[in-house]
């Protein structure tokens, strides 16, 4: 009897196993071959990298679907299916998925002009029901079936080192990889690395810097934390220099937040200043190889010129660098304590104090742009008027869709459109259809996207749709930061993605970007233990 039980958990074991390393290498795929995949340069990067991810996530699913048949799991899933343990089962954000991928195929099939284009997005970035499937999809494989262990994420960030080179590069106008050859000139400053629009460069960039700055700050071995803090170093210069306004978003994330982690530890405060000297540091040396370097290098037109002109950053920089030194000879123990164990917690009171400097931060923002655009005061702003006046040319052109795309929602879609949207990713063809195209420049300008993730899905999936998916992300992010204490790797993926949710203000979603950025929370929210004795006694 003891003999069969121990072979039924020995079965058990080997099929967890099996899955998780099924999982294990679709996730490498995704977070190391698919930021290098490439056929034609830049003129097909995008459909390149959609039908890439689309044919392995797809083989993902037929090689767990075939195993799950073969071992018999899946017969034994479905003979012992319980309603009730299963919707127990479900989160808020599986449930949030599950929403948001049902309002994709009801907008499609009410769609009855474009089904062709809502299905597979190609009037837009192929963000149609085709592509929401296989999000769908992998999101349930991952969470379910993945084992979150570090070096996945060294991995990452390791790959991460050549995207960042060659962005390098791309700014010293090197094009090492030969990308450029055959573009227009016009062009050659907004394409970058193995990414292509600096856009959505800049989401992965961002991304990599998030997980290695939180590693940099929580890891105690001493190599590894050199190598976490050369990639810190690395992504911040790559970050910048992809030259994309777009990026003082993750960064104010990726800064901003952290420290409601971080502060909780006399390790995490030292190791945060360390890592704002550091990239405060990096502007200074950008700022100088500008200036040196001013006809080989392509120079950065954004709001980094406002940081780096400023007389106070030379300060700011001597100021935070004798801060970090401070902290660390105050971490020194004595030769009589090396050997104890110390207490690394801290009175939350950093913390607390840090809620009240967001607070003050945001509502600084939000009087400057009230006082700036209702107040009649724009022009006392100097060079800050172009990022806080909202008129037609804010942010190339952002605030000219962003208004068509609001006038599109409450004036020309009916309530049923209100609902469910016009359509999967037909932002395209309902702009044109209301506000053709303009010439500007001698080019036809066609806006195929709102450039706002989530006013995008309100034209196109209506508000159940867009409701549905900042659900969806605001959950995932809420389960993370509960994982937390259990798994401190969780905090580099939460952070990464919570970069992201927030840069999606202004960006869009891309099939270039996005399976990494989807991969990243679902590893973190996934209900596998590092550990399979955790696993064992959770069950």
């Amino acid at each position: 009897m003891a003999n069969r039980i121990k072979k039924k958990e020995d079965t058990k074991s080997s099929y967890r196993d099996n899955v998780a390393l099924i999982m294990g290498a679709f996730t490498l795929i995704v977070l190391c071959v698919l930021p290098l995949v490439f056929h034609d340069f830049y003129f097909d990067i995008l459909e390149t990298k959609y039908q890439f991810y689309s044919v392995v996530a797809i083989a993902a699913l037929v090689i767990m679907g075939g195993y799950g048949l073969a071992s018999g799991k899946m017969l034994e899933w479905f003979s012992k299916f319980n309603f009730q343990t299963w919707r127990k089962s479900m989160s808020v954000g599986d449930w949030a998925m599950v929403v948001f991928w049902l309002t994709n195929v009801i907008s499609w099939i009410l769609c009855k002009d474009w089904r062709w284009e809502a299905f597979w997005g190609t009037s837009g970035r192929y963000n149609g029901v085709f592509l929401m499937t296989i999000y769908m999809m992998t999101y349930f494989l991952v969470t379910r079936f993945y084992r979150l262990k570090q070096w996945y994420l060294d991995a990452f960030l390791a790959v991460g080192v050549f995207v960042c080179v060659f962005g390098i590069t791309d700014y010293f106008q090197m094009d090492i990889l030969g990308f450029k050859v055959n573009m227009m000139d016009t062009q050659k400053s907004i394409y970058t690395s193995t990414f292509g629009n600096i856009n959505t460069y800049t989401i992965y960039v961002a991304a990599l810097l998030a997980i290695s700055m939180i590693l940099f700050t929580q890891e105690k071995n001493q190599k590894r934390m050199f190598w976490y803090y050369g990639n810190m170093i690395l992504t911040s210069f790559a970050l910048i220099m992809g030259s994309s306004d777009n990026a003082y978003l993750s960064l104010a994330a990726i800064f901003g937040l952290a420290p409601l982690w971080l502060f909780q530890t006399k390790t995490g405060l030292r190791r945060y200043v360390i890592s704002l000297a550091t990239f405060f540091t990096v502007i200074l040396c950008i700022n100088g190889i500008n200036k040196a370097y001013a006809a080989s290098v392509l120079g950065i037109d954004s709001a980094f010129n406002l940081i780096a002109g400023t007389k106070f950053l030379p300060v700011l920089v001597v100021l935070l660098w004798v801060i970090a030194v401070v902290l660390i000879f105050m971490n020194r123990k004595p030769q009589a304590l090396m050997n104890r164990t110390t207490d690394d917690s801290m009175n939350k009171i950093a913390v607390y104090i840090w809620i009240g400097v967001i607070a003050v931060v945001c509502l600084a923002v939000l009087f400057v742009l009230y006082d700036a655009n209702l107040g009649g005061h724009a022009d006392k702003y100097g060079a800050l008027s172009s990022y806080v006046v909202f008129n037609d040319e804010w942010g190339t052109q952002r605030g000219y869709v962003w208004k068509r795309a609001m006038e599109i929602y409450t004036k020309k879609l009916n309530l049923l459109q209100k609902i469910f949207g016009y359509g999967p990713d037909t932002f395209a063809l309902i702009m044109q259809y209301y506000y053709p195209g303009e010439m500007q420049n001698g080019h036809m300008v066609i806006f195929d996207s709102a450039h706002n993730e989530y006013l995008h899905y309100l034209v196109t999936t209506g508000f159940v749709g867009m409701a549905s998916y900042l659900v969806f992300m605001v959950s995932s992010i809420v389960a993370m930061a509960k994982k937390i204490k259990e798994q401190p790797i969780v905090a580099a993926v939460m952070l990464a993605v919570t970069a992201y949710a927030i840069q999606a203000v202004v960006n869009i979603n891309l099939p270039i970007a996005m399976p990494i950025i989807l991969q990243l929370l679902a590893m973190g929210v996934g209900r596998k233990k590092t550990a399979d004795k955790a696993e064992e006694k959770a069950e």
